[in-house]
């Protein structure tokens, strides 16, 4: 149960921290076109 609930939550944040990535990447994008 314990463990289960644990791989829940750094599933959860692994996500989140894929989505953050992302939003950094597409503003780094932006501010910084390719030449």
């Amino acid at each position: 149960m314990r463990s289960s609930k644990y791989t829940e939550h750094y599933t959860d944040t692994f996500i989140t921290f894929k989505e953050i990535m992302r939003t950094v990447s597409n503003i780094y994008h932006n501010c910084i076109p390719d030449k």
